[in-house]
């Protein structure tokens, strides 16, 4: 099965054709939210116009950011910094401009499906997905079974609270930056950062250490919580940021200074295997599921 997958952000729209689960082509355009709902809804038609002139798909899989009802394929919950995506209604538009199926889902429910799928959690059966970025976004699969909400709305680990502040305000990438810029390094995003934590010859490297060990602090922190709450088999780390080979064992580190040590020795950390496509992977596992025909009727 062919299927042309979205996969939105607030700063990048990912897409791509996925077929039998192998990604054959893809490519990415800037989401450029604040230029409003309608602006990104042509892109969205501009894009799939121009892929369907080279291939020929079932429909269409979406993966993106905030609450998704997915039997109406609504965004009804958007994300603090990306307003605009409240009432995107993912299957009207592509079965209006299109006549395409779509299904569509939440970013780190996608995420998480996929790595269950074809990532680190393929041998597990319960785990969470937690998304480090702009925001931080979460996934709780219970049983092989995404856990949504009762109003689709579940996993929001980046709105819990740690003191008197939003986990994602402290510990997103997006705060690690602001964190740096503020301490006085030039720096434009978090991968900057960590490579003047990397070097040890750099002036301010001493300066870069104490804020990528304060960002670990916090991050351990809500991280702890989860691992109160859920007892997974493990928590998988995605994002940009996963990237970095050491995440998972960095955060650990930390993590083993708080964590009550009849759970740390459980404790599972472990980087995304599927970092930068795991959201329009997971979207095309969701549109499989949800529209493939059974054999007997092929």
């Amino acid at each position: 099965m062919k299927v042309l997958c979205y996969d939105i952000g607030g700063t990048d729209i990912k897409y791509g054709i996925v077929e039998d689960g192998n990604l054959i082509e893809k490519a990415s355009v800037r989401t450029d939210a604040a230029l409003g709902q309608q602006a990104l809804i042509l892109r969205l038609v501009h894009t799939t116009r121009e892929m369907l002139k080279k291939h020929e798909v079932e429909g269409v899989g979406v993966s993106c950011a905030g609450s998704i009802n997915i039997e109406t394929g609504t965004v009804i919950a958007a994300p603090e910094h990306i307003k605009e995506f409240l009432g995107l209604n993912f299957k009207q538009i592509f079965k209006d401009n299109f006549n395409l199926e779509c299904f569509a889902d939440n970013d780190v429910n996608c995420f998480a499906i996929a790595e269950g799928e074809s990532g680190a959690a393929k041998k597990m059966s319960t785990y969470l997905t937690m998304t480090i970025g702009t925001g931080i976004g979460g996934g709780i699969v219970i049983r092989r079974q995404i856990w949504r909400g009762s109003f689709y709305n579940g996993a929001e680990f980046g709105r819990m609270f740690i003191t008197d502040k939003k986990f994602e305000a402290i510990c997103s990438t997006a705060s690690l930056v602001r964190a740096a810029r503020k301490a006085g390094l030039s720096v434009n995003n978090g991968v900057e950062v960590f490579e003047i934590y990397d070097d040890k010859n750099h002036e301010k490297n001493a300066l870069a250490v104490k804020i990528v060990k304060e960002f670990y602090q916090s991050l351990a922190y809500g991280i702890a919580n989860l691992f109160y709450i859920f007892d997974p088999e493990a928590i998988i780390i995605g994002g940009g940021i996963s990237n970095r080979k050491r995440l998972a064992q960095e955060i650990r580190q930390e993590l083993k200074k708080i964590l009550d040590p009849a759970f740390f020795r459980n404790a599972v950390l472990l980087n995304a295997e599927h970092a930068n496509d795991g959201g329009m992977l997971g979207a095309y596992y969701n549109f499989v599921k949800a529209y493939a025909k059974p054999e007997s009727e092929n």
